[in-house]
Parts: structure tokens; C-alpha cells; sequence
């Protein structure tokens, strides 16, 4: 379709309309996000210069409008990405419990309460869920305890302020909270200023505590505190209950009994990689996210009966393949030293 034909079919008194028909507008929409007209020439849109859309809303293919572009790591693809949850008791298989499929820009976190809410309808929520890290944050860790009395379970982020980080100056933890007075104490003394609620960039309320420019001005400790040559500290503060489960999580993500618990997930990668090698799980079928959906559906379904029809034939539990390094220190164990 060049210029010349989508003027006339845009600007033309033909008998058919060819403007509503979904495939030409598929394509406008693609021309619209791909090309741009400069002082009346035709460009094309480079990333550099004239930008693109985001990948959310760009259209990728026009064979598949709901396929969208991501890039995780080092892995880019263009399609989908599925969200599966499986049982991991010991002693019972493990059966997938629900399938979810999101366009592959979909962060993983927005599909956390999705994911809960599908397995309370079904009557399947767990007392304890082992998740990504991605899935979890102080929200999560709240809503699900109250809403579904199920204990999040997954490796939060730790604070990245470069006070945390670096160890050397004033991290949250030494600062004390008045949430009632809705103040803040310094590790000086000093009183913050204001206490101001706010939403992050995933519209979650977060809290900005401002202290005084006198204040911060003279500190002697200033050079712990901030890097900023004139402007005070700042803070930023989940609600109260986030603000606490924020810091159980992290504390307790450090004993060793969290890392018992969050080694049962280790069998997650083990159902990526049966779905991926076994059943083609990265290979969408059909077009469409309504489609793919259902294919992700049949293949959990296939992989649940391979696991039941193992389970049934199998007198013992099959213990999972040790990995090559396991294998080798188990052969070859560490020398003792006295």
C-alpha cells in the first residue's frame, strides 16, 4: 500500500468502504507507528530520532496485532509469555493448577493477584506460595495474607539506596518512624518537615518524607545522609503494613529456613524446561492471545497426565537428575584440613 492508494481509500467517495475493513486499518495502524511525515516527507521512524511506540501498544507483526516485543535478560522474543503454577508437595506429584498467558511485555508482578484470585475460585489457594522474585513486592505480601490468608513466599528486593548498598551511611533503618504523628526521626535528632502521600509509577501509594533545608545544611553527618549538595534528605515510605512486612520479608529471606523452603522451587525450572523441550512451550501454534492461551491450557493438561501416568507406573518417587557439578562434588569431595 503505498501513499497514493491510502489516499484514495481514506479520501476517495468509493462504493465500499474499504477504511472500515480491520485489515486496512491494521495497516494504518502499522504505517501510523512505523513511518511519520516531516515537512510533508515520508520517514521512517528512527528509534534515535523520532522515536517508536512502546512496545506495549506497537504492533509487531500484522498477522498477530496481540504479539508483543520484550526482552528479559538476554532472551528477546516477539509472541507471548505464560505464568504457570504447580503443586510442590513432596510426596504427591506435581500437577500445574493454572495457566495464564499475558502479552510478553506484561509484568510479572501485575499477574500476582490475577493468579490468586483464579486460584480461590477454584478452591486451590496454598497456605504458602513460592514465587519469583518478580511476583513479589509489600503489596502482595499484605493483600494476600489478608485477602486469602496465603503466605507470599519469594526473594524481595533488598533496599538499593547507595546507603544500604555501600554500608557506609544512613539507610532507612536508621531513621525512626512516628507513624502516628506522621514524623520522622534522623539519626542526628533533627524532625522531618513533611509527611506528603504519593503513588509510585505502578500507581502504588508510597510516602515522601521531606526534611528541613536548615536542617540538613549543617549537619556534621551530612556526607552520610546525602550526596546532594543542597538539598535535604529525602524519604520514600511504603503504608505502615507494607512498611513492616517490607522488613520481615527481608530479614527473613537471610535464615535458613527460608532458604529450606524456597529450595522446593527449584522444581519450577525443571516444568519450564519439560514444557520447552518436551511439549514445545515456546512455540505458539496459532495466532492470537485467546489462541495461544488455549494451546498453553493443552499443553499443561498434556504434562499433568505424563506426570500422573508416571506417578501411577512408578513404585518409588523419581528423584530428579543431580547436575553435573553435583555430581562431580559428590564424587570428588572437598579435602579436610587440621
Amino acid at each position: 500500500m503505498d501513499i497514493t492508494c491510502t489516499a484514495a481509500i481514506y479520501d476517495g467517495g468509493t462504493a465500499f468502504d474499504l477504511c472500515e475493513l480491520e485489515s486496512v486499518e491494521i495497516l494504518r495502524q502499522v504505517w501510523v507507528q512505523q513511518y511519520a511525515f516531516i515537512n510533508s516527507e515520508l520517514k521512517w521512524r528512527d528509534p534515535k530520532d523520532l522515536g517508536l511506540p512502546p512496545n506495549s501498544i506497537q504492533i509487531e507483526s500484522p498477522y498477530d496485532i496481540e504479539a508483543r516485543n520484550a526482552t528479559k535478560r538476554e532472551k528477546n522474543w516477539t509472541g507471548y509469555q505464560v505464568h504457570l503454577t504447580e503443586t510442590c508437595d513432596e510426596d504427591y506429584p506435581h500437577l500445574i493448577v493454572n495457566v495464564e498467558t499475558t502479552p510478553a511485555t506484561t509484568v510479572d508482578g501485575d499477574m500476582t493477584q490475577v493468579i490468586h484470585e483464579k486460584l480461590s475460585e477454584k478452591e486451590l489457594l496454598p497456605k504458602q506460595h513460592l514465587v519469583d522474585s518478580a511476583y513479589v513486592d509489600s503489596h502482595h505480601l499484605v493483600t494476600l495474607r489478608s485477602n486469602y490468608e496465603v503466605e507470599l513466599v519469594g526473594k524481595i528486593r533488598t533496599d538499593t539506596s547507595w546507603q544500604a548498598r555501600n554500608q557506609t551511611g544512613f539507610d532507612l533503618s536508621y531513621f525512626r518512624i512516628d507513624w502516628d504523628q506522621q514524623q520522622v526521626g534522623c539519626p542526628v535528632g533533627k524532625i522531618s518537615q513533611s509527611w506528603r502521600n504519593r503513588t509510585d509509577k505502578s500507581n502504588q501509594p508510597v510516602i515522601e518524607v521531606h526534611f528541613s533545608k536548615t536542617d540538613c545544611a549543617d549537619c556534621p553527618k551530612r556526607e552520610l545522609c546525602t550526596h546532594s549538595k543542597k538539598k535535604p534528605r529525602l524519604l520514600k515510605l511504603r503504608p505502615r503494613e507494607q512498611h513492616y512486612a517490607l522488613i520481615e520479608a527481608r530479614h527473613r529471606q537471610t535464615t535458613e529456613a527460608f532458604k529450606q523452603d524456597y529450595a522446593l522451587r527449584a522444581g519450577c525450572e525443571a516444568t519450564i524446561s519439560q514444557g520447552v523441550r518436551a511439549f514445545d512451550l515456546r512455540r505458539s501454534r496459532y495466532s492470537g492471545l485467546a489462541k495461544t492461551h488455549l494451546q498453553h491450557i493443552a499443553i499443561a493438561t498434556a504434562m499433568n497426565v505424563s506426570r500422573l501416568f508416571e506417578w501411577w507406573t512408578q513404585p518409588f518417587k523419581v528423584l530428579r537428575r543431580p547436575s553435573a557439578f553435583a555430581a562431580l562434588k559428590a564424587q570428588y569431595p572437598p579435602p579436610h584440613f587440621f
